[in-house]
């Protein structure tokens, strides 16, 4: 399975900013020279010069964790080949609550696998899945053996990475091959750089090569198809933002990001894509408080040299979902302001596979004015939900959205991961990790626990990924949970607390307009005074129902 991780919480321009991930490249040299690389530099003594010392990097960091930056993500280039790698890596390791590693895999040694083991999360890329094709990629003859030690002194030492495959016209014959390759060196793995990037020199031959290297979109989208779910709660965070007047501009990132990156000069601005030097501030003439709370708070006011929609792009339905950077643009063009056909065309498969998504892949349920949206990697049929769910189907989502997503294979795991362990009674494992719950389904067997479901919520239940051993019993349909638990009580129980809401074990009826709760232990006598209503009244639930609060309305019965 692919890795996918939650969105980050918005943060808007009216309220504090915070630098809360730092993406820093240390170094754009790198030992390869792959054909599609858009930032690589030559291993020169010229080129070692240009890049911030020892002491700035660390300076850096300090002024980074006081302005309450916790997550750090390392890459270049091929970070491994600053002398002074460990050092830095371990520094950051030991103020950060996350810190991750994108290297080639080349330079690992078993004594630094042993290192890696006890700091953040490492990914290797590979570019083939035998050394002829990596090695024709890189250019580096003995590149693909070398990763692959790296990632055997990795796997020997016990520490956590990722493969991360990278697809290109060159190397796509061989896509399966490198899949079944990833999954025989670990458990998870993720497609990268699926849209590839013109050059920062933007040299015309460099280029040439880069664009000849990039896959049709119908490829792109069916090898890396985008997470419709994820997608749709970031459409709804930014909702108000606006692109009637035909311009797109960088302030709509500006006010959204919490994430800072600098390149290897001390360069900083707020998106590693970002080359234009006039929306990049120097970190050698001032600090990163300067850089993050007064440098990048202009370039709401600066002309940006944005992109400028044309008639064609304006009578676009898919307008709102245009991947027209203006980072990328300039990046494709020198010019901000010129669309790249390529992502135009990219945007309209991903439209394409969305509509299917939602046809196929989505269902609706509405209670007590929550609308849950289910999402399935397995196509849903007419039979895959029991009559019993049939009432409370609907056709789109309401404002207040929930949403689960269901995966069927089960990601490793380990109590480290997790959190704390909070319940333990089958069939249910329950841990807490910050604003995450995480519920572990199991059974005993001779004693042994046998794992066949992992559900992890945020803190509000507003977002649910549940992850089963198989598909066998969502496919066998008939399913009368929407999280496929024993109950849906166990974690929407949760979910009504926020908005004021509470499962009553009670009958419950309408009678003349208002609701009615009998409400009682069993044989109180509940269901024998509803029956006497029986002709005057509509039945909600003789078992369960909720009681919510509603702002200005009072409280409500929903069956």
């Amino acid at each position: 399975m692919t890795d996918a991780d939650f969105p980050k919480v918005r943060i808007s321009h009216e309220t504090p900013r915070l630098p809360l991930e730092g993406n820093i490249d240390i170094t754009y040299r790198c030992n390869n020279n792959c054909r599609h690389c858009w930032i690589n530099v030559a291993d020169t003594e010229e080129e070692r010069g240009k890049e911030l010392t020892t002491e700035e990097w660390l300076d850096i960091i300090d002024q980074a964790r006081a302005l309450g930056t916790r997550e750090w993500a390392i890459s270049g280039g091929e970070p491994l080949l600053r002398e002074d790698f460990e050092l830095l890596f371990d520094y950051i390791g030991k103020r950060a609550v996350y810190h991750s590693l994108n290297t080639n895999g080349t330079l690992i040694t078993p004594s630094m696998a042993k290192w890696l083991k006890k700091s953040g999360n490492i990914m290797v890329s590979l570019y083939g899945a035998s050394a002829a094709v990596h090695d024709h990629i890189t250019r580096n003859p003995g590149s693909f053996d070398a990763a692959m030690r790296g990632l055997a002194y990795l796997k020997e030492a016990g520490a956590r990475f990722m493969i991360q495959l990278v697809p290109m016209k060159d190397n796509f014959h061989q896509w399966p091959e490198m899949k079944r390759l990833a999954q025989s060196l670990c458990p998870a793995w993720r497609m990268g750089a699926h849209y590839l990037i013109p050059s920062v020199s933007g040299n015309e031959a460099k280029n040439r090569e880069i664009l000849a290297q990039r896959l049709p979109p119908e490829q792109v989208i069916e090898n890396s198809p985008p997470n419709i779910p994820y997608r749709e709660r970031k459409e709804k965070e930014h909702s108000e933002y606006d692109d009637r007047s035909g311009r797109r501009k960088y302030s709509h990132c500006l006010s959204h990001r919490d994430i800072f990156h600098v390149d290897p000069t001390g360069s900083m601005s707020f998106c590693c894509f970002i080359k234009d030097k006039q929306l990049r501030f120097d970190l050698k003439k001032g600090s990163l408080a300067e850089g993050w709370d007064v440098f990048l708070p202009t370039l709401f006011e600066k002309d940006q040299d944005c992109l400028v929609f044309d008639r064609t792009c304006m009578a676009c339905e898919l307008r709102k979902d245009c991947q027209r950077c203006p980072a990328l643009s300039y990046l494709e063009h020198r010019r901000a302001k010129r669309p790249s056909e390529y992502l135009c065309q990219l945007t309209k498969e991903e439209e394409k596979y969305r509509r299917h998504w939602q046809a196929n892949h989505q269902r609706y349920f509405q209670v007590a004015g929550i609308t849950i949206e289910v999402n399935s990697e397995v196509e849903f049929t007419d039979k895959t939900f029991g009559p019993c769910l049939a009432p409370f189907a609907i056709s789109e989502p309401g404002r207040d959205l929930i949403q689960l997503e269901y995966f069927f294979s089960i990601p490793e795991w380990d109590e480290k991961s997790l959190g704390s362990l909070v319940y333990e009674k089958a069939p249910w494992m329950i841990y807490n990790q910050g604003e995450t719950w995480s519920y572990v389904g199991f059974i005993k067997i001779n004693r042994k626990k046998r794992f066949h479901q992992l559900a992890v919520f945020d803190c509000g239940y507003s977002q649910g990924r549940l992850f089963f051993n198989s598909d066998a019993i969502f496919r066998l349909g008939n399913l009368n949970s929407l999280a496929m638990f024993p109950t849906d009580q166990v974690w929407l129980a949760h979910a009504l607390l926020s908005r004021q809401a509470f499962f009553v074990h009670s009958s419950g009826l309408v009678v003349d307009g208002n609701g009615l709760l009998f409400v009682g232990h069993s044989r109180a006598g509940k269901s024998t005074i509803a029956k006497l209503f029986a002709d005057k009244a509509e039945l909600l639930c003789d078992d369960r129902n909720i009681l919510r609060h509603w702002p200005g309305q009072g409280w409500r019965v929903h069956g």
